[in-house]
Order: structure tokens, then C-alpha cells, then sequence
């Protein structure tokens, strides 16, 4: 009988499930697109049994060793004593179910007492706040957990009233297993073991398997989450360290640029299917606000460069090299405090671009090498068999290496591109106003 483990990823662009056996290959699979930032808690659970669902049928198994699932956060559930939800508090403050572009709150404190301030009576009935991950597998066992490195970013949080955390358990560990009613949404049989969870960007991690064999990862997702190990925070206040699923620090920055931004240049320009001729134009892709290294809400989508002879092919490969300057901007500031990064280990669905590819790897100035299924969302299915005591390192598949002409290149773009938007910065607040105003 086939050994198979369930992941299931909750990101931004979708619900995604994943069914994998012990060798780490692929049974299995489904996706369900969906804004999840904006998806109240019982419609995302409806997405999991479904995306979980379609894929155990892909797989053609109706038992697994173990599942676990991952999702987008912090996004703050609250729950009365009965457990029931008194409120969420989505990742998008300005969210809409639609084709639009909305800038995710990350000051976690900020959306907590702003629904104090605004809910006084709610506030008052909470006494449990989780996650949004702790909230589903809560639905599906019965047992509300909080992993350690989601545990961390609520840990000095302003709780309202008399609200507590739940318990803190490893990201692998098991909770509990499916209730009778979930495992018959499912299709699998009650008590199947499922692990506490953790974010979606920290099952990334795992999918690359970060670590001291693999010291710097790249995820190419909806976002681009790109870092290294670190021993102990670093200094630099525009990036970031936080907690993983092992020792040290993974140390580096969240950039909305990336597979957000190439959808939407590929959705109103042409897709180019060669290098375009003649000059490609600067694209500060920060279509909604950006995160590191500017951590610019008002930051808007900007264009230098336009001339005549600019073709719509020109424009999207300028879209392109934005994304990869984006994650360059991330990557020179923390090789000044980590030194230098000569090879990146890359997942996420983006990593199908080859152009990107290409570009990032030039940008970097560094070899990018991509792992067995890496736009497979593999990450939560690896953490249900590590829940199990099942380590699987996906191997290697394609690399990418650099450009020393384009890098060189890079180096000289990268300087202008933060000049300008720091030049630009101040005007930032009066830009939005006049784009948003109507024509009379």
C-alpha cells in the first residue's frame, strides 16, 4: 500500500492541495483560486475540504500517514469562550474579492487595537486568539494550537480583554487527529494525524529545504520571500529575521514584486517571445505598496525610460527586471551584514518562468538552483511527514546561472531604481490622490 502524506497550502492567489508519497514525489494534486486575504475562515475550510478532496482522487488513495496545512498570516481569528469566531482580522485591510491589487496590513499590533478601539462590545466576548492556520486545524481535530514561529510574531501582542493564546506546539507536531465529521468531508478515516501547521512562507522554506545544507532560499510565490541563516538577528531595521523550522534565523525580506506583478504585465501587455529590441524601460512594480526593503504602503507602480520606440514586449520585460531588482534591493543589503551569496536555492510557482529565471540569477549574480516540484506547494505535505518522523529533501533539478554582463548591468540599474523612488517618495501621498481623482 502506497505511504502518501496531504499538504495543504493556503496562499494568497488560491487553496492548494498536494498529496505526496515517502520518496517525495507527486501523486497528487488540486487548486482552488481564491483572494484568501480577503476569505472569511468557514469559506477557506470549504476551499481546504474541496482542494484535499480532488486531490486524494488524483492520487486514487483514500488514506494517508498524515496531513498538515499551511496558510498566509498573521491573520488574527477571535474567538469567544464557546470557541466560536467573533472576529478575523484579514491580511488585507482594504481586501476585494476581485481582480484588484490591495496592500496587506503587516502591523499586526495596529489591526488588534484598531478592532478594539472600533468593536468595544466584541472585544469583550474574546478569550482565544489564534491563527489563521491554528483556527483550521482546529476545525478539523477539535485541538486549537499555535506553532512556535507563528507564536512568536503574537507573543507581545496587545490582547484584548481577557483573551490568552492557545498552546504552543511545533509546527510538525501532532495535535490531533480528523473529527468524524471532517474526515468524512475529506474521505479519510477519523483520526488520521494532523500537525499543528505553520505559515505557508515557512512550509517554503521547508520545500527548499532551508537549513544549514541549503543557507539561502528564494520562494517565488504570489510574493517573493528571499533570506539566508543567520545566528542572530540582524541590524539592518529594512529587512527582517525571523523564526523557522529549525535553529538560527532566516534573515532577509518579503517583497510583493513577483508573481502578482508578472500576471498583471502578462494581463495588459504583450508577452514578449524573445528578448525585445531596443530599450527596456525601468518598472518599480509596487502596484499596491511594498514591503522590504522600502516598507512603503503609499508606494504606487512607476515607469522611467518611456520613449517612442518602446514596444508593449519592452514594457513586460521591464516588469520582469522589477521583480528581479526588487529582490536584488533585498539581497545586496543583507550580504553588507551576511555576506556574499554565490548560489540560492529557489521553489515556488513562479520558478516556471524561465525568463525570470534568468533575470534573477542575473540580478543576484549568483547560480539559482530549483528543487523536484517546486511549484508544487509541497512544503505542508513535507512538514504531515516530518510530523511522522520523515525528513524528505527534494533534490535538485535545474540551475540557473548568471550573466556577468547583465549582472554588471543589474548593479548600474539598481542604483537609479533606488534613487528615484527615494527622490519620489515624498510625493508619493499626492500621486495617489491625483490618479485616484475623476475626470470632470
Amino acid at each position: 500500500m502506497t505511504t502518501a502524506y496531504l499538504g495543504i497550502d493556503i496562499g494568497l492567489s488560491g487553496v492548494r492541495a498536494a498529496v505526496m508519497s515517502a520518496r517525495g514525489r507527486l501523486l497528487g494534486k488540486s487548486s482552488r483560486d481564491a483572494r484568501t486575504g480577503a476569505v472569511s475562515p468557514a469559506r477557506l475550510l470549504g476551499y481546504v475540504n474541496e482542494a484535499a478532496r480532488t486531490a486524494l482522487d488524483g492520487a486514487g488513495l483514500n488514506k494517508i500517514e498524515a496531513m498538515a496545512l499551511a496558510a498566509i498570516g498573521p491573520v488574527p481569528v477571535l474567538l469567544d469562550g464557546k470557541g466560536a469566531i467573533v472576529a478575523h482580522l484579514p491580511l488585507f485591510s482594504q481586501a476585494a474579492i476581485d481582480d484588484s491589487v490591495s496592500q496587506p496590513d503587516d502591523d499586526l499590533a495596529a489591526r488588534l487595537l484598531d478592532f478594539g478601539r472600533r468593536n468595544r462590545a466584541a472585544s469583550r466576548q474574546v478569550r482565544t486568539v489564534c491563527d489563521l492556520t491554528g483556527y483550521l486545524v482546529s476545525r478539523l481535530t477539535g485541538c486549537l494550537a499555535m506553532d512556535r514561529v507563528t507564536a512568536e510574531d503574537y507573543a507581545l501582542l496587545p490582547l484584548p480583554g481577557r483573551a490568552r493564546l492557545p498552546g504552543v506546539w511545533d509546527g510538525a507536531a501532532v495535535v490531533g487527529g480528523l473529527s468524524r465529521i471532517a474526515a468524512n468531508r475529506l474521505g479519510l478515516p477519523a483520526g488520521t494525524p494532523v500537525a499543528a501547521g505553520t505559515y505557508d512562507s515557512t512550509a517554503d522554506l521547508l520545500a527548499a529545504g532551508f537549513g544549514p545544507g541549503r543557507r539561502s532560499v528564494i520562494v517565488l510565490g504570489s510574493t517573493i520571500v528571499i533570506g539566508t541563516l543567520t545566528g542572530t538577528p540582524l541590524a539592518d531595521p529594512r529587512l527582517r529575521s525571523t523564526p523557522h523550522l529549525g535553529k538560527g534565523w532566516f534573515s532577509g525580506g518579503w517583497t510583493n514584486a513577483s508573481g502578482t506583478r508578472l500576471n498583471f504585465a502578462q494581463r495588459v501587455l504583450a508577452r514578449p517571445s524573445k528578448s525585445p529590441a531596443g530599450p527596456v524601460p525601468l518598472v518599480w512594480p509596487y502596484l499596491a505598496g511594498e514591503r522590504a526593503p522600502v516598507w512603503c504602503a503609499e508606494a504606487t507602480g512607476m515607469v522611467a525610460g518611456l520613449s517612442p520606440e518602446t514596444t508593449a514586449a519592452a514594457l513586460h520585460q521591464g516588469f520582469i527586471e522589477g521583480v528581479a531588482l526588487s529582490a536584488a534591493d533585498i539581497a545586496e543589503r543583507l550580504e553588507a551584514e551576511a555576506g556574499q551569496i554565490r548560489h540560492w536555492t529557489v521553489t515556488g510557482g513562479a520558478s516556471r518562468s524561465e525568463v525570470l529565471m534568468g533575470e534573477l540569477a542575473s540580478a543576484l549574480g549568483a547560480t539559482l538552483s530549483t528543487v523536484r516540484g517546486a511549484a508544487a506547494h509541497l512544503g505542508p505535505a513535507l512538514l504531515a511527514a516530518r510530523s511522522t518522523g520523515l525528513d524528505i529533501r527534494l533534490p535538485v533539478v535545474k540551475r540557473h546561472k548568471p550573466s556577468a554582463r547583465r549582472t554588471a548591468l543589474y548593479r548600474e540599474k539598481l542604483g537609479i531604481y533606488r534613487q528615484v523612488f527615494e527622490a519620489v517618495r515624498p510625493l508619493l501621498g499626492g500621486i495617489n490622490r491625483v490618479t485616484l481623482m475623476r475626470s470632470s
